[in-house]
């Protein structure tokens, strides 16, 4: 007798297995599987994992993640995903792909460009919701030893007060993903679930896709890298992410022979400097020792004992007899 049930599981793992997953960590990849309103239970989950209870959320409202400039010369901005959760709590969700520097300074540019949108006229500050904004980067952002950092505002520690915190309206995740230990990864851990999903879904064990907020997100990436126009649109960002890498490399590499060429210039400079003083100092000690022999010439003709011309002009005794000989 046919085991119907076991069949169709063996078809569907021989399915999944030919396809060609796009990477999750891929913020083109990641924005297209947990930035869209009608899955948004795998983006709760993911962020209650990474929050951590801090708040707790249960329903988001997925908005426009673009900003415009707000003045000619402005800067507009495109973030991967923008949420509002449940208790009016504005969030900002990123995947890094590769280093692209200053992630504090963007998210603090990205809270304050939100910001400046949220206030009405006749509020007071104390209005202003609460900003969390999670940077996941897929390489080594600080040199921590950690995964995760929280940054806040904070007041410095000072002779009279501790450091504490000024205010927890305004917070940044930043995550590191390689940096999180995923080999012994149990499904109660959800936080390295999803890492485990972000940085490797095709070796994920079978037993995390039994949670509904993962088989959720591993659907629908197996529906986007099915997709020949999401596939088309990954390999042209792709190529412009190489492109962008190519030329800060390039940028970067040519900074670092340009700063060595004005680096050895700066140096022979300096050494002519160098050599230029020396010489004029030299060339003083020569003048003074040129009038101090000519001093002990005169002073011996005057019949003027050695020791004393000794004395008065700094040579020394047998620096006299060779003036003498």
């Amino acid at each position: 007798m046919v085991d119907w049930n076991m069949l169709e599981r063996v078809l569907s793992v021989q399915t999944e297995e030919k396809i060609d997953l796009l990477p999750p960590c891929n913020d083109y990849v990641f924005k297209n599987v947990f930035g869209k309103a009608s899955h948004k239970r795998a983006l709760i989950s993911l962020l209650n994992a990474i929050l951590d209870g801090n708040p707790v959320i249960r329903d988001i409202t997925i908005e426009n993640s673009e900003i415009p400039r707000d003045f000619s010369k402005g800067r507009s901005i495109h973030l991967d995903i923008s949420a509002t959760a449940d208790d009016s709590t504005k969030l900002n969700i990123e995947m890094q792909c590769f280093d692209a520097g200053r992630i504090i300074n963007r998210s603090a540019f990205h809270q304050a460009r939100r910001m400046s949108a949220k206030l009405k006229k006749s509020e007071e500050f104390d209005a202003l919701p609460n900003m969390i904004s999670i940077w996941l980067a897929n390489y080594d952002e600080t040199k921590r030893n950690s995964h995760t950092h929280e940054a806040l505002y904070m007041f410095k520690k000072t002779p009279l007060d501790p450091a504490e915190i000024a205010t927890n309206k305004f917070r940044t995740f930043i995550i590191e993903l390689p940096k999180v230990d995923i080999k012994q990864t149990k499904i109660s851990d959800m936080f390295k679930v999803w890492v485990y999903f972000l940085r490797n879904p095709e070796k994920i064990p079978t037993e995390f896709l039994t949670i509904p907020e993962v088989e959720e997100a591993m659907n629908e990436l197996r529906h986007v890298s099915q997709n020949s126009k999401t596939r088309r649109k990954y390999e042209e960002y792709l190529k412009w992410q190489n492109d962008e890498i190519n030329a800060r490399s390039h940028a970067r590499n040519e900074g670092i022979k340009e700063g060595r060429m004005e680096g050895r210039m700066e140096g022979r400079m300096e050494g002519i400097a160098i050599g230029e003083e020396k010489g004029r100092k030299e060339g003083r000690m020569e003048g003074e020792l040129t009038k101090a022999r000519e001093a002990a010439l005169t002073m011996l003709s005057d019949g003027i004992s050695l020791d004393s011309v000794s004395k008065y002009t700094g040579l020394s005794s047998s620096e006299i007899k060779s003036l003498i000989q």
